[in-house]
């Protein structure tokens, strides 16, 4: 049986837990990090309830929320409303799955996730071009008002469709914002896709500022100016100051950067994220007092902030598809979430997500 989002039935369970409701949309992830592209539209789709389902890359959402957001992720392909999620059995199956209804200048874009279902998404997308055809609706494939996706999720033989709102597969720019692209650039900075998730982990749909107390070349900065929150970065050291505001201006965004010591500098009180990837290499007992002196400075000004950290790992910890298990602990902070990343052999990095102590008491 087919799960049709918006129906008002009871749907079968996908796994062994049951995740019987009503469904509005499917939210699909890209393939670089599942685990954190979950936790990222957990944090960006609040207003939704998210189900897991036996595709690893697929998310089943109860409840409307603004998937405009989807734009905002990099964790995300796109957000597929007003169609369904089912076990792929046939073309003909699917046909049939699905209600085309009339609109103007519309594109039909069929893409795949791992291993194969045998079976052509051109194919594909010319039987559901007919169907909509039929129904009327015209099409313009080079600048389309209304994409419509359907994804063959290999993993677990099953099949997700509907009305597409967000970016959709491919890297969409991402290439463009490497670190080393930029006119400052640093052989450590974060990954861009890594960069954006962190700080919509942090920030979700939060008001507030997003501040890095540790800026260096201003990753973290670029990303969460992009998405038009306020943001403020710090850093002591002069030479990255000046290379991060070099970064900011290449990278046209609005970012407030400023040269001081984060153990004592005043920070806006309206924080709601605070987003770090501290220096590289930093293993010692002073460096790690260092990085809880920095927290415990921000907790001052701000007490509900939410915290992602980014730190060095040796490789070896990644699981792309689930959290991991991590004994760190940061003074003020309650350890929510963990997640490896592989970077090459010699380098893996551990995001942390925490929230202060203070919200629990």
């Amino acid at each position: 049986m087919s799960k049709r989002f918006g129906e008002k039935k009871k749907l079968p369970s996908t796994q062994g837990d049951c995740v019987n409701s009503n469904y509005s949309a499917a939210i699909v992830l890209r393939g670089w990090h599942p685990a954190i592209g979950r936790a990222e539209a957990i944090e960006m789709f609040p207003e939704s309830k998210l189900d897991r389902t036996e595709s690893r890359r697929i998310l089943l959402a109860h409840g409307e929320s603004d998937w405009n957001r989807a734009s905002l992720m990099s964790g995300c392909e796109c957000v597929l409303v007003g169609g369904g999620f089912e076990k792929w059995e046939s073309i003909e199956k699917l046909i049939d799955s699905i209600t085309p209804i009339k609109k103007d200048n519309i594109a039909v874009e069929c893409w795949r996730h791992e291993g194969k279902i045998p079976v052509s998404t051109r194919e594909i997308e010319k039987h559901i071009g007919g169907i909509f055809y039929d129904a009327g609706s015209t099409f313009d494939l080079e600048n389309p008002e209304h994409r419509f996706g359907v994804v063959l999720d290999n993993s677990a033989g099953y099949v997700a469709w509907g009305w597409m709102v967000g970016q959709g597969p491919g890297k969409h720019g991402w290439s463009n914002m490497r670190a080393n692209k930029r006119p400052f650039f640093r052989p450590v900075s974060l990954e861009p896709r890594l960069a954006r998730a962190a700080v919509n982990i942090a920030a979700g749909i939060g008001e507030g500022y997003v501040i890095d107390p540790m800026c260096g070349t201003g990753g973290i900065l670029i990303e969460s100016g992009l998405t038009k929150r306020p943001t403020f970065g710090l850093d002591f050291d002069p030479v990255m100051v000046e290379g991060c505001l070099e970064n900011i201006k290449w990278a046209e965004v609005d970012v407030r950067v400023e040269r001081g010591d984060a153990t004592h500098f005043s920070f806006p009180k309206n924080v709601c994220a605070v987003v770090v990837d501290p220096p590289y290499g930093r293993n010692s007992p002073s460096d790690e007092k260092l990085i809880e002196d920095v927290l415990v400075n921000i907790l001052r000004h701000s007490i509900n902030c939410k915290l992602v950290i980014i730190l060095p790992v040796s490789p070896g910890r990644e699981n792309l598809d689930e959290q991991i298990k991590t004994d760190l602990k940061i003074k003020g902070f309650d350890i929510q979430a963990a997640y490896g990343i592989p970077v090459h052999k010699s380098l893996g990095r551990l995001m942390v997500v925490a929230t202060p102590q203070r919200i629990h008491q």
